[in-house]
Order: structure tokens, then sequence, then C-alpha cells
């Protein structure tokens, strides 16, 4: 007869058998600590609701630009095709140049509000790979009427800022230009004058040469044909009559002193106060918020009803186990 192997693995009955009891004694465990498991569910959820209900609260304000139209650049195109006809940028480029430079004043207000000892949270990010020209921009704030407004007042500072700052370099633009104008106006009168001065000398040798000659009168049948060397023909009595008219008569200016002048005057006329401009265009308005960011109440009171139950069960567990292990 063969001996029973007191060693032998337990069989898969068994196992399950063991595993049921095990679970049965754990469940009995926790049904009498009850109690206990209850107090830490009560404390976790006082702590949780303490910190739900007293933690700062946040809320997002939220917007989406995009490139000014054209119509807010109205004016300052304007002034550019005054400034520089026929080489002014393009419409589309002024737009490009002004809302890269807000969404570059934008960064930098950004980082300043973080690098205060009252941090405060401004960011901007493209609306979608495919339209970086559209922005999302995003204020953090402690209520959501002050989130809206924070982030109003923020946008409109930054486009102030860049659009005093375009209205300067128009400003040195159009100084620049109107000095460039005055130039190139008086050097087109300077150049005038001496034509007429020369003029003025050619007619005065012929005078002299027609007195020394005793040519009083015209020697000349037609006048066609006459050049400065002939001149002294024309006899004194006629060139007196020329010289005193010639000096009372305006400058010879050509055609590029009228166009230079006109468009001084058109430089001019650029007034200041009519560039009214804008860097960026809203998509979408700030938006009062309606849901808070934090604290999340519902979530947070859930996991404190979770996390109470766990160390309540594990402490209740684990009780347990030290009392068997006493015995």
């Amino acid at each position: 007869m063969m001996s029973k192997d007191t060693n032998a693995v337990p069989s898969s009955n068994e196992r399950t058998q063991s595993e049921q009891i095990d679970l049965i004694d754990i469940i009995q465990q926790l049904w009498a600590g009850k109690k206990i498991i209850s107090i830490f569910v009560v404390i976790c959820l006082i702590l949780g609701a303490t910190y739900a209900f007293t933690a700062q609260e946040k809320w997002s304000s939220t917007a989406i630009v995009t490139l000014p139209d054209s119509g807010q650049v109205s004016a300052y195109t304007q002034a550019m095709n005054v400034l520089y006809p026929g080489a002014a940028p393009l419409v589309h480029d002024i737009q490009t140049s002004f809302f890269s430079r807000f969404q570059g004043g934008l960064a930098a207000l950004s980082l300043q509000l973080q690098n205060q000892e009252v941090k405060e949270e401004l960011s901007s990010e493209a609306l979608s790979k495919d339209r970086p020209d559209q922005l999302l921009i995003s204020y953090v704030g402690d209520n959501a009427i002050e989130a809206q407004e924070r982030l109003k007042l923020y946008l409109s500072k930054v486009d102030s800022s860049i659009v005093t700052d375009i209205d300067g370099d128009l400003t040195a633009n159009i100084n620049a230009r109107i000095e460039e104008l005055n130039n190139n106006v008086n050097s087109l009168e300077q150049t005038a004058q001496q034509k007429k001065d020369e003029r003025l000398k050619v007619l005065n040798q012929a005078l002299v040469i027609a007195e020394q000659s005793n040519i009083k009168t015209s020697q000349l049948q037609n006048s066609t044909g006459i050049t400065d060397d002939t001149l002294f023909t024309l006899g004194s009595d006629a060139l007196n009559s020329m010289i005193k008219n010639y000096k009372d008569s305006p400058l010879p200016l050509s055609v590029d002193y009228y166009s230079a002048i006109q468009n001084l005057l058109a430089v001019k006329s650029i007034k200041k106060d009519k560039r009214i401009l804008s860097t960026f265009r809203y998509i979408m308005k700030p938006d009062l918020p309606v849901k808070r960011d934090s604290p999340k109440r519902l979530i947070i009171l859930i996991l404190s009803v979770i996390i109470g139950g766990a160390l309540g069960a594990g402490y209740v567990l684990l009780k347990g186990a030290f009392r068997r292990g006493s015995y």
C-alpha cells in the first residue's frame, strides 16, 4: 500500500477554496472595521471639502485674433503710397508686419507677467498648424469677470504700444521724406538759378559787344538761326530790354521741380490724427468663462471619499494582520 505524500502540491480546487476563504475573511474584517473606515472617509472628506471650497479659484478667458483687415491699415497704406510712390509695401505685407509685431509684444508681456512677484498667466498659441495667422489667447484670473477684463486690457495695452511704435516710425519716415524732398526742391531751384545767371551772362556779353560795335538796332532780317555768338546783332536796345525782362522773369524750373513740390505737399498733408490703425482683428472677443479651471470640487470630493476608504481599509487590514501575527 502506497503512503500519502504530505508535500504534494495543492489541487486547483483546494487553491480556489483557500482564496475564497481569504476573501471572505477580508470582507469580514472590513465589515467589522466599518466604523474606522467611515471615520477615515469623513476625515478625508472634510479635508478635501476644506481645500475644494477655500483654494484659490482659477478662471480662463479666451480670445481668437488674426491679421488686421485692410480697413484697419488703410490710412497707413495710403501714407506709405504717398511717401514712396511706386515702391510702397503691399497691403498684405503691412498686415503681416503689424500682426508679427503684435505677437512679439504679446510674448514680451507674457514673460513680464510671469516674472512679477505675483505671477499672472497670459498665453497664446496658433489656433491650428494650417492657420498660424490665427492666435488663441488665454488669461487665467481669480474670477470670471476679472479674467475677461484683464484679457481685454492686456490685448488693448499691447495693441496700443505697438501702434505707438509704428506711428513713431511713420512720423520719422515722414520727416525724413520731407527733408529729402526739401533738399531736392532746393537743388532744382539752385540749378534753375544757375541756368538763369548763365543766360544773363550771355546776354550781358552780347550787349557789351553790341555797344562796342555801335550796334543799337537789329542787323538781322529775321531771328531764325540766331546763336549766342550772334546775339550782339540784335542791337543794344533789344538786348537791354531782354536783360531787364529776363531779370524779372521767374526761374526756368523743370518738370522735376514741380513734381517734387507736388510730392512735398502730399507728404506734408499726411495728418497724424488720421493714422488710426490696429495691429490685429478679433475673430472672437474675450469671453466670459462659465466653468472654472480649478478647483474641480466634485472630483476632489469623490477622490477624498476613495482615498479615505482606501486608507481606512488599509488600516483595518493591517491591524488584523498584526493581531493574527501576535497569536
